[in-house]
C-alpha cells in the first residue's frame, strides 16, 4: 500500500473519539488510502491546470469537522464536465497503483462518474466484488453538468438518462465472472439482458454522453451532479459556484471547497452544522475492505 509518509504520519491511526463517536484504527487506515488518492489527484489537476472540488458529504466534513465526517467512508469530489473529461484523457498518467476508473478506461464497465483507486488495497461493495475489474480502495469523482430550464426538454433529457442507466445496469450485471447463482432476481434478469443483448458498448456510451452532457455549455444557468439523482434538486446551482473556490482545511490537507459553501450546504443539509442522531450510519451499504491485501490478492479471503 502506498501513502505519501511526508504527510500521513504514524500519529494519525490512533484510535480517536470525534463527536461522541469512536473512530478505529482500521477506519483510519482507510482514510489514509482515500487522502493519499485525493493528493494524487490533486498532483494531477495541477499538472493539467484543472479545476476540482469537494462537495457532499466531502465538502460538509470540510466545513464542519475539518476533515472526514466521523462516520463517513469516502471522498467525494466534483469536476466541471469539460475539467472531468480532460482528466480522462491524462487517465494513463496516472502510475500503479493509482488507476483512474471509468467507463473509457475500464474495459467491463459503463458507469456514470469516475473512481481513482489504489489497486494496492481492496474496496469494494458486495455486488462488484465478483466483477472483473479494480476494486481498490476509491473515491469518487463526479461530474457537474448543465441543466436545461425549459421543463420539456428536461424531462425528454430525463427519459433517455434513466433508459440508458438500464442498460448501463444490464451490461454491468452480464460482466460478473462468478457468482450468479448469489444475485437477486432482478440482478439475474439484468445479466441475462446484457448478455443477450448489450454488446455494443461504445455507441451506448456515445449516445448518453451526448444526453446528458446537451446543456453544458456557457448558456445553462444552472449546474449540478447529475449521475446519482437526475434532477439533482439539492445540488443545483450557478456556474460560477463551482468556478470561484477557496482552500479549506481537511486533516492535514487542504482542499479546494465553493466560496459560496455556507449556501450550498444549507440548500443540501439544512441547518448542516447540527450533529445528526443517527451518526454512525453507513450510506454505502456493506464494503469489503483491505488496507493489506490487493483485491485480486488471494491471501485477502484468508483473513
Amino acid at each position: 500500500m502506498i501513502i505519501d509518509g511526508n504527510i500521513i504520519d504514524s500519529s494519525f491511526y490512533q484510535k480517536e473519539n470525534r463527536c461522541a463517536y469512536t473512530v478505529s484504527r482500521e477506519t483510519k487506515m482507510v482514510w489514509a488510502v482515500q487522502l493519499d488518492l485525493l493528493m494524487q489527484l490533486d498532483k494531477m489537476c495541477k499538472l493539467h491546470n484543472l479545476k476540482y472540488c469537494v462537495g457532499a458529504g466531502t465538502l460538509l466534513g470540510a466545513v464542519r469537522h475539518k476533515g472526514f465526517i466521523p462516520w463517513d467512508d469516502d471522498i467525494d469530489v466534483y469536476m466541471l464536465r469539460e475539467d472531468f473529461d480532460r482528466l480522462t484523457a491524462v487517465a494513463d498518467e496516472f502510475q500503479p497503483p493509482y488507476f483512474l476508473q471509468n467507463s473509457h478506461t475500464e474495459p467491463n464497465l459503463l458507469r456514470t462518474y469516475s473512481r481513482l483507486r489504489n489497486g494496492e488495497t481492496t474496496g469494494t461493495t458486495a455486488v462488484d466484488a465478483d466483477r472483473d475489474i479494480n476494486r481498490g480502495i476509491f473515491i469518487d469523482i463526479f461530474p457537474i453538468d448543465g441543466i436545461s430550464d425549459d421543463r420539456f426538454k428536461n424531462g425528454i433529457q430525463k427519459a433517455r438518462n434513466a433508459l440508458y442507466i438500464r442498460i448501463f445496469n444490464c451490461y454491468n450485471a452480464s460482466k460478473i465472472s462468478s457468482g450468479f447463482e448469489k444475485l437477486c432476481f432482478k440482478r439475474k434478469v439484468q445479466f441475462i439482458i446484457g448478455k443477450l443483448f448489450v454488446r455494443n458498448k461504445e455507441s451506448i456510451l456515445k449516445r448518453y454522453e451526448r444526453n446528458i452532457t446537451k446543456y453544458s455549455n456557457g448558456s445553462s444557468a444552472l449546474w449540478g451532479n447529475r449521475t446519482i439523482v437526475f434532477d439533482c434538486p439539492k445540488s443545483r446551482r450557478p456556474l460560477k459556484d463551482y468556478q470561484d473556490l477557496i482552500d479549506m482545511p481537511f486533516e492535514m490537507l487542504t482542499v479546494p471547497v465553493p466560496r459560496s459553501y455556507d449556501s450550498m450546504l444549507r440548500q443540501q443539509y439544512g441547518d448542516y452544522m447540527k450533529i445528526p442522531k443517527d451518526k454512525g450510519k453507513n450510506m454505502h451499504g456493506e464494503l469489503i475492505i483491505s488496507t493489506d491485501y490487493a483485491y485480486d490478492d488471494p491471501r485477502r479471503l484468508s483473513e
